[in-house]
């Protein structure tokens, strides 16, 4: 199947989930996520509450990073929403143990194939961000929420070529495994709570071909602004959705 029939395929498989459950898409602010290893030049340690759909209460995370950096990219024909959607993640240093857990959920790679992820604990947490240049920084999506990214196992490689228009520019990348599944959270930060807006939306983290990616930028997000220095080109997170919790 040539990727022009696989991308209209998974697009109705996306329809028919709409049809057929409450789970919906379209609401979506960004499609594609580049992450980018990052140095920080100033180490944020930092204590917030978050509960996702996987805590039966809000649960005290300790962070560390920025370690990764997210830019929303074009693929598969899809070109950058705007405004673009800029994330920063953080450690979690101390996880909480939970048992592995299978979850449905339906992405634009994998479409209708392989639904099925086990998944185990949170390692990082996922901040909306802001791009710092000289003019305003643009304004953070509308629906783009905090997330927790959980370890998948066992993914198997999906063995894609992606079309990307990533920060290195215009070309092709191997997907691999599923690495993480991104899984929005409520986050209680000081005296503001941040609320979950989209809980059915997710983003699973696929593999690539690690590039070179050196570049310096400054960010702001809920910690204060902080200058990156660009390491390499890691990932890539698909929008997702779930279709079913297999551990309720």
């Amino acid at each position: 199947m040539n990727s022009c029939m696989r991308f209209f395929g998974v697009l109705a498989l996306m329809l028919a989930c709409v049809l057929n459950s409450s789970t919906s898409l379209g609401h979506s602010p960004v499609d594609f996520l580049e992450v980018i290893r990052v140095k920080p030049a100033q180490v944020i340690e930092h204590g917030v509450e978050t509960r996702s759909r996987y805590d039966s209460m809000k649960k005290e995370s300790s962070l560390e990073g920025p370690a990764y950096f997210s830019r929303g990219v074009g693929a598969m024909k899809r070109a950058v929403k705007s405004p673009r959607a800029y994330m920063n993640w953080f450690v979690i240093k101390n996880p909480t143990q939970l048992p592995k857990r299978q979850v449905d959920v339906l992405d634009m790679v994998r479409g209708g194939t392989s639904k099925q992820l086990q998944i185990g604990n949170a390692e990082f947490l996922i901040s909306p961000s802001q791009l710092l240049t000289s003019g305003a920084p643009d304004e953070i999506p509308d629906g783009l929420d905090i997330y927790k990214a959980y370890k998948i196992h066992d993914g198997k490689s999906v063995d894609l070529k992606l079309d990307i228009e990533s920060s290195l520019g215009s070309g092709k990348v191997s997907v691999g495994r599923p690495a993480y599944l991104c899984m929005p959270a409520e986050e209680w930060h000081h005296d503001e709570t941040f609320a979950v807006t989209h809980p059915n939306d997710c983003f699973v983290v696929y593999e690539i071909d690690e590039q070179s990616a050196v570049s310096t930028f400054n960010t702001i997000d809920q910690f204060g602004i902080n200058e990156l220095k660009g390491a390499s080109l890691r990932w890539i997170c698909v929008r997702a959705a779930f279709l079913r919790d297999k551990s309720k």
